[in-house]
């Protein structure tokens, strides 16, 4: 395990290993998929780190993740098997290894949780250094700002290592100012700091005009005093794919306790020519880096393109996943009128709030499992007031190698209980049109659910209306299977086809709330299955049980969907297996009720 070895290499082998893991890295993502700029551009950092300090006795924590390739491999784990069933996650997981220290998936937690991991470590008379690698778009999001500002006084031994790839630096990078920078990390420098400000510790009339000399210095040179007035000591910016300044300046941080913040430059996708050319497009990619196939993304940005040539008020709202939710089109014919609030779902929320409370008609796009950061904001600027805002919610259900934070199954569960808010999961992209229209034409908040990757055409009967909510897409006099989603409709028609049980009747559930209380009335003497790619617990199925019991109807029913866990890395079709939510699942199931008496 090179974590053991890494001490005793210089920078030559240093080097030598660099270029060894970016080569297994490329060579894993070329077979599997994953994050492959983000990991390519944060090697020389990963290897300075492990060559300055101790870990696990240390503490690493990553944010979000996609950063930490370099540091699986070298604590002994193959990327052969990467976010394959069974296989490496994609992410740091504390179960997968001791050298995890926190979940990493989501953006922003990394302060507050290394702050945190400081606290009890000083309170239970321990002693290491804390360490949180946090790239620039991630330090704008509202937990990482609120840890920074929570005291000005910041745990000593932590160490905050910013990975900047995306910001230009200008006078801050000459090499007068790096020099000072590194300078500032030396023992010399720090004895004289200490002794300076002992001395401006004075309430002087002189004691207060040379703290004030000092900081109009210090913020002269320093465009980052800012990170200083929080209470970290700043040291940067330095290159971060130089070994030998990478490594010179932490070996030299491993010995201060004072906070700090050690700013380095890196170039995402270092090493691999078409990742440094075009670093989004090989932020995450499939098997050969492919881009994945994502049928709801693609069909959402040309309705909004469509829908936006002749509505003026219609404006689009992301957080930092403008391509992944598929608005490329849209930015491009209409810049005026797409706001990426980056990695804060929070503020994007909110300011759709603000459009809608000025008289546009806000469309918030996001993936399933980054709108949970936002509940708050959805219940109380958006739902009390309600206010017209749209959420389309992208890879809702099972999201397949991404893994256990990823995974897109609680939004049915959440926000089915929210007042004021209508919720549908068409079953194909021609449905999504109609329901795109009929949720905006209610002025009321909704939202609009559906999964990734491909998804069949599945035809249809009856367009969305407050008279056919739910469309029947099977006549029978047997087992009634209300499928809700995409998925969830298209394994109920092949599960029909399986069953080989010809009066089944198969129900599009495109609306989750409200319900279809006239074909649920219809149906309360039939024996009916819910089916749905979402958690059983509080889902649709929980709706439909729950509207039987409020109007005390007996009724044989069975809610089928998944199990109230964290989902692990592996296929959709593997998850689905796992969860038994497949076609030949839930035929199964169909023909044993069926033969119920």
């Amino acid at each position: 395990m090179w974590a053991d070895e890494i001490k005793r290499y210089d920078v030559r082998q240093l080097k030598q290993l660099a270029a060894q893991l970016r080569e297994e890295m490329i060579g894993a993502v070329r077979e599997n998929g994953g994050h492959l700029a983000s990991n390519l551009g944060a090697v020389e950092l990963i290897l300075a780190l492990y060559k300055a300090f101790d870990f696990p006795e240390d503490k690493l924590l990553f944010d979000v993740g996609h950063q930490a390739y370099a540091h699986k491999l070298l604590t002994g784990r193959s990327l052969s098997d990467l976010r394959k069933k069974g296989g490496a996650s994609g992410f740091p997981d504390p179960e997968e290894s001791e050298y995890d220290t926190f979940v990493a998936g989501h953006s922003g937690n990394s302060l507050a949780a290394g702050m945190g991991l400081c606290f009890a470590r000083d309170l239970r008379g321990e002693n290491y250094k804390v360490i949180c690698l946090i790239g620039d778009a991630s330090l704008a999001n509202g937990m990482a700002l609120e840890a920074i500002f929570a005291s000005e006084q910041k745990p000593k031994n932590f160490i905050v290592v910013l990975n900047d790839n995306g910001m230009a630096i200008d006078k801050t990078n000459s090499a007068l100012y790096r020099s000072l920078s590194k300078a500032t990390a030396r023992r010399c420098y720090r004895k004289f700091n200490a002794f300076l400000d002992k001395k401006l510790r004075t309430t002087s009339a002189f004691g207060r005009k040379l703290r004030r000399l000092k900081y109009t210095v210090k913020g002269w040179m320093n465009k980052n005093y800012f990170f200083e007035r929080c209470g970290f000591k700043y040291v940067g910016p330095v290159d971060g794919h130089d070994l030998t300044e990478l490594t010179g300046v932490l070996s030299e941080l491993e010995k201060i306790e004072d906070p700090v913040l050690l700013h380095a430059i890196t170039v995402k996708g270092k090493g691999f020519e078409e990742a440094e050319k075009d670093p989004t497009r090989y932020h995450g990619v499939g098997k050969n880096f492919a881009e994945s196939e994502n049928s709801f993304s693609v069909a959402l940005g040309r309705l909004l393109s469509a829908r936006a040539e002749s509505d003026p008020s219609l404006v689009a709202v992301t957080a930092a996943m403008s391509d992944g939710v598929g608005l490329t089109e849209f930015s491009e014919k209409f810049p005026d009128r797409i706001m990426d609030a980056g990695i804060c779902e929070e503020a994007a929320v909110t300011m759709a709030a603000g459009m809608a409370r000025g008289g546009l008609s806000p469309v918030v796009c996001l993936y399933s499992t980054f709108l949970q950061r936002a509940f708050d904001q959805i219940v109380h600027d958006v739902c009390i007031p309600k206010l017209p805002v749209l959420f389309c919610i992208d890879r809702a259900g099972f999201v397949g190698a991404d893994g256990k934070t990823h995974q897109g199954l609680l939004d049915i569960s959440a926000l089915r209980a929210v007042p004021n808010l209508n919720l549908f999961a068409p079953k194909d992209c021609a449905e999504l049109s109609d329901v795109f229209d009929y949720a905006r034409s209610k002025g009321l908040p909704a939202a609009i659910r559906y999964p990734n990757g491909y998804a069949p055409n599945l035809g249809g009967r009856y367009k969305i209306s407050d008279y056919y909510l739910w469309e029947t897409l099977s006549e029978g006099d047997g087992v009634v299977v209300l499928a809700c989603g995409a998925r969830a409709v298209a394994r109920a028609l092949e599960a029909k086809k399986i069953a080989g049980v010809a009066n089944v009747q198969v129900v599009n559930c495109r609306s989750v709330m409200p319900l279809d209380t006239r074909l649920l009335d219809y149906f309360a003497n039939r024996k009916i299955i819910t089916f749905e790619e979402g958690y059983e617990t509080g889902g649709f199925g929980a709706a439909v049980a729950e509207y039987y019991a409020q109007n005390n109807c007996t009724v044989r029913m069975k809610i089928i969907g998944a199990p109230r866990v964290f989902v692990p890395h592996a296929t959709v079709s593997e998850q689905a297996q796992m969860y038994k939510l497949t076609a030949a699942d839930l035929a199964r199931k169909i023909q044993a009720f069926d033969s119920q008496p």
